[in-house]
């Protein structure tokens, strides 16, 4: 209807301003036709055409005698052209007036023609304004349908592209790509609930049928043993809520309080703290500045150090090594061990939640399988990385690898 109404208000003036120039148009070529007529008379009066045969040449002249000195012409839009001429037979006047008949004829047919032609162009523009914007945005129908029949049970559904490369096709693409981040949350969401509740129900069961066991038996149960047994699975269940509510902050994205840190002090200093019997290695770089730091947040980087330190001690053999270095741009924490290493196709899939090696963890001798998904979490949140690479030698190991960006790179 918009667009009706502005193309009917457009075709509307156009009709009107061609109107006025035609009526105009004629207009003036009758006046031109009847003052060269009146010139045509008085110079053959002046001549001494008679004035009969001047009439029946033009028929539009009338002339007539009137005490007019001089000859001159003139040219009225009311009274026409009129002249004044000296003749044989004396001074006489010589008029005519313009035909504008042909001029109203014209404006009223053209006007007749126009009216049913602007409504049929009014109409036809509308009919092709319906049909093209119906064809537009019939893609973002079908995308609107799909996408509101695609539920949290049938995400791996996509709304449909349309061949055209165009706004709309890239508005599909985007909601498919969204659809795609969305599915791999809802699937990362159920694995980690999944697992949680396995993780939780192991050490839930065995402290639950300890007690069950000992309350069935009060005469026979050593108390002291069913207590320190109770307190370890509790133990195991507080760590596993704190590495969950750790991963639930990480995956909330919550804000890290930085400060520039001293990534050599900090490795030492958590040597020195937590594993102060420990057969660890640290190497540092000997030509590293002391305002060589990163920006970051001095419990997260500990809590990554520490992961990183007590998986490399559950699988070492004899000696876990540290090695600190710099550049101008980044910091590397590198954390290798002379265990049983880890094989090439699972050295992305350690980073997974809850997930152990066949031969490498148990949850007797492992943790709870969160420590090096939280160590990546942290280091993604510091813009850093984690992987896991190639050992250095032959002799196998584990090596990981930590880089973090320097504050001055």
């Amino acid at each position: 209807m918009a667009v009706a109404l502005v193309a009917g208000l457009a075709l509307a003036a156009c009709s009107v301003v061609l109107l006025y120039a035609v009526h105009t148009n004629l207009v003036d070529s009758a006046q031109n036709t009847a003052r060269d007529h009146v010139e045509k008379a008085a110079s053959q009066l002046a001549s001494g055409m008679p004035p009969g045969d001047v009439r029946a040449e033009l028929p539009d002249v009338t002339m007539d005698t009137a005490p007019l000195v001089g000859s001159s012409s003139t040219t009225s839009a009311d009274q026409g052209a009129s002249a004044s001429v000296g003749t044989p037979t004396g001074t006489m006047v010589v008029q005519a007036f313009p035909n504008r008949a042909p001029a109203r004829t014209a404006v009223i047919t053209l006007t007749w023609a126009l009216v049913p032609c602007t409504a049929l162009m009014v109409l036809l523009v509308a009919c092709l304004a319906w049909y093209a914007m119906g064809r537009a945005l019939r893609p973002v129908e079908n995308i609107r349908a799909e996408f509101a029949d695609i539920t949290a049970h049938s995400l791996q559904r996509r709304v449909p592209v349309p061949d055209s490369d165009d706004e709309v096709a890239s508005l599909a693409q985007t909601m498919n790509g969204t659809l795609d981040q969305l599915q791999r949350a809802v699937g990362r969401l159920r694995t980690f609930t999944s697992d949680s509740s396995h993780e939780l129900r192991g050490p839930l069961t065995t402290l639950k049928a300890r007690l069950e066991l000992a309350v069935a038996r009060p005469d026979r149960a050593e108390w002291t043993a069913v207590g320190k047994e109770a307190l370890s699975d509790t133990t195991r269940l507080e760590d596993i809520v704190t590495d969950l509510l750790l991963l639930a902050r990480l995956d909330a994205h919550q804000p890290l309080k930085l400060q520039p840190l001293c990534v050599t002090d900090l490795v030492r200093g958590t040597l020195a703290e937590r594993y102060p019997r420990q057969p660890l290695v640290l190497i540092a770089d000997p030509d590293s500045e002391p305002d060589e730091t990163v920006l970051g947040s001095r419990t997260a980087l500990t809590r990554l150090c520490t992961n990183l330190l007590d998986n490399a001690l559950r699988h070492a053999h004899r000696t876990v090594t540290v090695e600190v270095r710099h550049t101008e741009r980044e910091v590397t924490v590198e954390v290798s061990d002379d265990g049983p290493g880890i094989p090439a196709p699972d050295r992305e899939r350690v980073f997974d939640r809850f997930t152990r090696l066949d031969n490498a963890r148990t949850r007797t001798e492992g943790g709870t399988g969160l420590g090096l998904a939280i160590a990546r979490d942290i280091a993604t949140a510091h813009g850093g990385t984690l992987t896991a690479e190639p050992p250095r030698t032959t002799d196998g190991g584990a090596r990981l690898l930590l880089t973090l960006p320097a504050e001055h790179g």
